[in-house]
């Protein structure tokens, strides 16, 4: 049995996906399967996956049902006790499944295994998240997930191994939901077992690529985590639970003015909270009355020169 399966969710990454398996195929620690689990695409990403000759590689296919659905079927699919994600357009630097490793012998009480990444933008700048209240190249034990939140998120899907054991008690990844999807799963996790992390990045994370979900602002879904934030409030108040709601809503609240849903951005700004996020929700605020301006002064503009001879 392999030590680590390492689960791909493959959905139109033509450009990226021989670049993410080369850096798996580079790990320093070798004893692991891949599965990359085909997830509907429509140009040649199953042809490049499947060029390589690894036995350790195996190609799945589905329908498309987004990434939830693919990882959830990568994890059933799995052979080893820790299964590990990366995206298909990220990569690992060459010693992260060694440092995962690491962290799973001196920590066996942990249910989940991170390390810090590099966010890597379109323009090849580099930025390395600041995670709250956590030293640079610190190594320990998240005992309260959530508090680490209130800055960078901690932990990406292309940076995290999870015990097989822990998704048979806890569950799979909710389908159906194309954005935080991710994020709702650490949480559940980080609610239910201390998460051992290393904040050094041995991952990057392409930011702002072609084909990202993040980048569809036609996908304007409410994040399926700030739901499960709110049902954690109802029931009792726990630290800084109601704080990264916050946080949450006003990334939310972003998106669709971006988008320029307008009236369900309002909705969603008046009804957020925000103790710390203050000036974050200014600035949002500022954002929207000035969206209903230029839409005011752009509705009348066309009236001015329909109505003129």
């Amino acid at each position: 049995m392999v030590a680590v399966s390492v689960v791909i969710p493959l959905y139109n990454k033509e450009q990226y996906i021989e670049r993410t398996i080369m850096s798996i195929i580079s790990q320093t620690f070798q004893d692991f399967e891949i599965i990359i689990v085909d997830d509907g695409s429509t140009d040649g990403s199953v042809v490049k996956a499947e060029t390589w000759i690894d036995n350790r590689i195996t190609v799945l296919k589905m329908e498309h049902k987004g990434a939830s659905a693919a990882r959830n079927k990568g994890i059933l699919a799995a052979k080893a006790e820790l299964i590990t994600f990366i995206d298909a357009d990220d990569e690992w630097k060459p010693q992260f499944l060694e440092k995962i490793m690491d962290l799973k012998e001196k920590y066996p009480e942990c249910g989940a295994f991170a390390t810090s990444y590099e966010i890597r933008l379109p323009t090849q700048k580099k930025i390395i998240p600041s995670i709250y209240q956590t030293p640079e190249k610190w190594e320990g034990v998240f005992t309260n997930y959530v508090e680490k939140t209130l800055k960078d998120l901690p932990i990406i899907s292309s940076a995290i191994a999870v015990r097989k054991q822990v998704f048979q008690e806890i569950g799979l990844f909710k389908e159906g939901e194309p954005l935080g999807e991710d994020q709702d799963m650490w949480l559940r996790i980080g609610m239910n077992y201390p998460i051992a992390y290393k904040n050094d990045s041995y991952a990057i994370y392409y930011r702002g690529l072609e084909n990202s979900v993040c980048m569809d602002l036609t996908i304007l879904n409410r994040y399926p985590i700030i739901y499960s934030l709110e049902n954690l409030l109802r029931k009792e108040q726990m630290p800084y639970i109601d704080l990264y709601l916050s946080k949450l809503k006003l990334d939310y609240s972003k998106r669709l003015l971006e988008a320029n849903k307008l009236d369900s951005a309002w909705e969603e700004l008046h009804h957020t909270e925000a103790k710390v996020y203050k000036w974050e929700k200014a600035k949002l605020w500022l954002l929207y009355y000035w969206k209903r301006i230029i839409n005011k002064y752009s509705f009348h503009t066309k009236n001015y020169k329909k109505e003129c001879p």
